[in-house]
């Protein structure tokens, strides 16, 4: 879940606010802000990635008040500390941890040290998860929509409690190709290999809600079809190739508390009987000023992988943009090259300027697909495409 979400609380109450006949200030609403927000968790068999940012306000705009400076790291019961590096991925900051076969016996804890106050995790154990049976989707033809599902099952019936987070990659194909590109410094067009093209990008993502299940009213541990993220006919992640690498936990029936309690505050606009940001305890605690809230809920995990391929052709719901602008450039109809770049056009066929050559234009979110994505090709991605 990214830190973004855990803000929405205060959206929340913000707008509940905006929409009283009598306005009103919700008691503790003050406190709720600026407090230490901490995300992750401890991978068994997994890099252990952890972000801290500041809860906001009410009042205040922008984006996650992400915090760069900090001391890192995850400590087992037997005193071994394994510290953290600071990074930066998908541009915000994060702290990476080598768990990496850590002794799944053991329980840890996370650490954090920012400026004079310190920051502790409970001791927790490594739950482990049983595998992932399926990722599948559903098609919704009249919403011209799919649904990606998970299907697992323990058949130990010890698991109970799930949750999911997923890493996505797609391919991204212009609509029109060209092996050609204008120049606005020279006012020209020149070709280019096919190697630059402008045809095949890429790009990636990350899940955002809260994906979790609990069996603990089964008979059986059994989770079928567990929605995941959805996606509709103008989404481009499903317009060529898709890709997700589902990761899965087993955790703890107070973990699962936790993040039920997350997802009715951040995915609900809730009401005045609603859950409270005030509810929400995790198992992080300042142990500098015990009296200080935290914000945040740290598992142990030795978790489950499962990647899947589906090809936009075989969802096949998928619509190309239907307001794709195109001019016929020739003599008839010989306008100057430099004005269609102005009007945010590009060039997909060119074989010279009027009155003897002629050439084509569409907008240059249709030709370039780097508008959408990048050139950078995931190094697992099962196709030759450049």
């Amino acid at each position: 879940m990214k830190a973004k979400s855990l803000n929405i609380f205060f959206v929340s109450i913000a707008l509940l606010i905006a929409g009283c006949i009598k306005p009103f200030t919700p008691s503790g609403l003050d406190s709720m802000e600026s407090l230490i927000v901490i995300e992750g968790d401890i991978m068994q068999n997994d890099t252990t990635r952890i972000t801290i940012s500041r809860s906001l306000g009410v009042n205040e705009e922008g984006g996650v008040d992400y915090i760069s400076t900090s001391t890192v790291w995850v400590e087992s019961e037997k005193g071994t500390k394994y510290n953290a590096v600071s990074a930066v991925r998908r541009n915000k900051p994060i702290f990476l941890i080598n768990t990496i076969g850590i002794d799944p016996a053991l329980k840890y804890k996370l650490c954090i040290k920012i400026q004079s106050k310190l920051y502790e995790s409970e001791l927790i154990p490594v739950l482990v998860s049983p595998p992932i049976d399926s990722i599948g989707y559903t098609k919704d033809t009249e919403k011209m929509s799919a649904t990606f599902y998970v299907n697992t099952h323990d058949p130990d019936n010890k698991t109970t409690y799930y949750r999911w987070f997923f890493n996505e990659n797609w391919e991204i194909q212009s609509q029109f190709q060209s092996l050609f590109e204008y120049q606005p410094a020279t006012k020209t067009v020149i070709s280019i290999p096919f190697e630059k093209n402008r045809y095949y990008c890429w790009s990636s993502g990350t899940s955002s809600s809260v994906l979790i299940a609990s069996t603990s009213g089964l008979s059986a541990d059994i989770v079928y079809q567990k929605p995941l993220v959805s996606m509709g006919s103008s989404d481009r992640r499903i317009s060529a190739l898709y890709s997700m690498e589902l990761f899965q936990m087993a955790i703890s029936e107070e973990a699962y508390k936790y993040w039920d309690n997350i997802q009715k505050n951040s995915d609900q606009v809730g009401g005045i009987f609603s859950p409270q940001p005030s509810e929400i305890k995790g198992n992080i605690k300042c142990i500098s000023n015990p009296s200080e809230k935290v914000i945040g809920y740290i598992s142990a995990a030795k978790a489950a992988k499962k990647r899947i391929f589906v090809n936009g052709k075989e969802i096949g719901i998928y619509q190309y943009p239907t307001n794709c602008e195109v001019v016929f450039i020739n003599k008839d109809n010989p306008l100057p090259i430099a004005s269609m770049w102005d009007k945010g056009l590009d060039v997909t066929s060119y074989t010279g300027d009027p009155p003897f050559g002629d050439s084509y234009w569409v907008s240059k979110r249709c030709v370039d697909c780097r508008t959408y994505g990048t050139k950078s090709k995931p190094s697992f991605w099962p196709n030759d495409h450049i």
